[in-house]
């Protein structure tokens, strides 16, 4: 287990309707992640330090009438936003500047960390940036003197900035195109407090397989031993042509899949067992709070190998135009 210390733009904890945000400062407070390996995945759990609370005492004598709320207060909506019907937007990155937002913590791992990847992930900014608003993650070859190849990556993710429990996101993306591509949007647990990987939980909201370029799938995992329920919609185009969006409904009783607004996957079988074989109450282990991932992974169990025909230059790159968290009025 790897303790790593970091600093990010970390003010004040949010809560919001099952969200918590964690807005920007040039101040921030120190935080933590501690980083393990758990089967397939990476576990990472940020601790922040503990903020001081102002509390109002009041006395017998103090007499004060209650201040009345007629209605909840929620952050405005981007001015093309199309919000599902019986919810309110709560939180979004439209990568319109020309930094990564601090909120976003960059993630590094060696090759063959997971899945017998190729890649390995990097913190540099050439990897993952912010241009042309997008959030662009650019995978890379070099060849060493006897030809052989090494390939860098960026994966990043929200475990830092924004953790929320139930409701629907959606990111507008464009997929890289070519052999051996891996692009991925999804979710992980920020404390998994049900165990280790998969015991915990996984939401895969997107995976795009570069031998199979007018697919997409929807994933959960979970369970001991490790078991998994997944749909996949064929597009019918090439989605690394376009930009495409791709969402989640998360609710306690199912998760369904999007696709530019079809569902094409809706699943409610899923489990949470521990490695004794005891099984905790659904719906468990979808029932806290999860952060975002965004990565592109070269080579490995699923994709296979670049090949000769793989790109790597502006057709690599992952494009994401805006990530949105949309929860429920009531």
């Amino acid at each position: 287990m790897i303790m790593k210390k970091r600093t990010v733009c970390l003010m004040t904890s949010l809560c919001l309707a099952g969200a918590v945000m964690v807005s920007c400062s040039s101040t921030p407070p120190e935080t933590s992640a501690e980083s393990s390996v758990e089967g397939d995945v990476v576990v990472i759990t940020a601790q922040v330090a503990e903020t001081t609370e102002t509390t109002i005492e009041t006395t017998e004598a103090a007499e004060t009438e209650p201040v009345e709320t007629t209605e909840e207060t929620f952050p405005e909506a981007p001015e093309d936003a199309v919000i599902p019907e019986g919810y309110h937007y709560i939180w979004s990155d439209e990568f319109n500047g020309d930094t990564l937002d601090s909120c976003w913590y960059r993630e590094s791992h060696s090759p063959g960390w997971v899945n017998n990847e190729l890649q390995r992930y990097s913190v540099d900014e050439e990897y993952c940036y912010v241009a042309d608003g997008d959030m662009i993650i650019q995978p890379t070859v070099e060849y060493d003197d006897d030809g052989e190849a090494s390939y860098t990556s960026a994966r990043i993710c929200s475990v830092g900035g924004f953790k929320f429990q139930y409701g629907y996101i959606e990111a507008r993306i464009r997929v890289p195109e070519g052999q051996g591509f891996l692009p991925a949007f999804w979710m992980l647990p920020s404390t998994g407090q049900y165990g280790s990987w998969p015991e915990s939980g996984e939401i895969d909201i997107m995976e795009v397989v570069g031998f199979q370029p007018d697919a997409t799938y929807g994933t959960l995992h979970y369970g001991d031993p490790h078991e998994m329920s997944q749909g996949s919609y064929e597009a019918g185009v090439n989605l690394y042509e376009d930009y495409h969006i791709y969402a989640c409904e998360w609710e306690p009783e199912s998760i369904t899949f999007y696709l530019d607004g079809e569902p094409f996957y809706q699943t409610s079988d899923w489990f949470s067992s521990t490695p004794a074989g005891a099984t905790r109450e659904w719906p468990a282990p979808f029932d806290q709070n999860f952060y975002i991932i965004f990565n592109v992974a070269v080579g490995g169990d699923w994709p296979g190998d670049p090949d000769e025909t793989t790109p790597f230059d502006e057709r690599a790159q992952m494009r994401v135009d805006w990530v949105r968290v949309y929860q429920k009025d009531e």
